[in-house]
């Protein structure tokens, strides 16, 4: 089982919040946290509904292959080719925000990881042995692949059958880990 927090997801994550788009699709994904700062750009609905639709694309083809994007990755990387002018001009706006935002909450994610690797870098592994306890044999290997996100609350959503989106809150809590990741880990086992 392996686990990042996805830093162009975050970033991606960023200039949604930052032009107020819907947080219910591609699916419901929480806000980040902390809040991005209150910017109010001037689109108006009709503006708005093309920026939601162009972003929910393309947040959609960065999670076909969000390992493709290195940490610290020009906005060339960012695959806006395919995006209406009005999208890619409003992700180039704020991208030097976003990309701060995401270091500074990787940067972040790293630093809580190494302090409480003895605390918390277990949790997982004891989530598989205690399901191998309730299914009274070993787990079959599997892949599992965890995309943390730095949003609020706790969160899971899972994009492929090896691929799980979840928060940082829930990543660090034993009890939201088990109540949300136990059902896939069960399944993938």
């Amino acid at each position: 089982m392996g686990e990042e927090l996805s830093w162009p997801l975050t970033v991606a994550l960023y200039i949604r919040d930052v032009l107020k788009l819907p947080a219910t699709d591609p699916f419901f994904i929480p806000p980040l946290v902390p809040p991005v700062p209150e910017r109010i750009p001037v689109t108006g609905p009709e503006l708005d509904i093309v920026l939601a639709g162009e972003w929910t694309a393309w947040f959609s083809g960065l999670l076909a292959d969000p390992h493709a994007i290195p940490r610290g990755g020009s906005i060339d990387y960012f695959s806006l080719e395919g995006r209406a002018p009005s999208f890619r001009d409003m992700a180039a706006r704020y991208f030097d925000e976003a990309v701060a935002a995401a270091d500074i909450a990787h940067d972040g994610h790293f630093k809580h990881f190494h302090n409480n690797l003895k605390a918390e870098g277990g949790y997982p592994a004891k989530l598989v042995r205690s399901i191998e306890k309730e299914l009274g044999r070993k787990a079959a290997p599997f892949t599992l692949n965890l995309a943390i996100l730095p949003v609020e609350g706790f969160w899971l959503y899972r994009t492929a059958p090896t691929e799980v989106l979840m928060s940082a809150a829930a990543r660090r809590d034993p009890e939201q880990l088990r109540r949300l990741l136990g059902p896939v880990v069960r399944e993938l086992a």
